[in-house]
């Protein structure tokens, strides 16, 4: 009797010890690209590109994530905004849009893209390209 006792208030101290850890945010990644976008003023399209592209890169909060894209592409629609639209695609399993909106980033600004990203939606659009087959 004395055995069991003893082990019953062991297990409630030990069940305690853990019910006292505290839990912290589901993401908090999530929550400082929120602060990120909430500092930008409405026409910064880059920033909420870069808050999009974290989130979706992250895995975070993919429909936050499509929001701040499309304010970024109603602000400024460019190779960038649009790439990361496709990307958010893919992560999302939409292939065809998202080769779709990759072959748009490309021919939108295709004499002034930097050759990186020229050379990165190349690559994007190839390797889909053959999946789509």
């Amino acid at each position: 009797m004395k055995t069991l006792l003893i082990s019953l208030i062991g297990l409630f101290f030990s069940l305690n010890l853990f019910a006292a850890v505290p839990e912290y945010p589901e993401s908090n990644e999530n929550s400082e690209l929120v602060k990120m976008v909430q500092k930008a003023e409405a026409n910064d399209w880059a920033t909420y590109t870069k808050a999009a592209q974290l989130s979706i890169n992250w895995n975070a909060d993919l429909e936050l994530a499509k929001e701040w894209i499309e304010h970024a592409i109603s602000v400024d629609e460019n190779h960038d905004t649009l790439e990361v639209l496709g990307d958010y695609y893919l992560r999302t399993g939409d292939v065809q849009n998202a080769y779709a909106t990759y072959e748009k980033a490309l021919l939108k600004d295709i004499t002034s893209i930097d050759y990186n990203s020229k050379a990165r939606l190349q690559r994007k659009l190839l390797v889909f390209s053959k999946q789509l087959k």
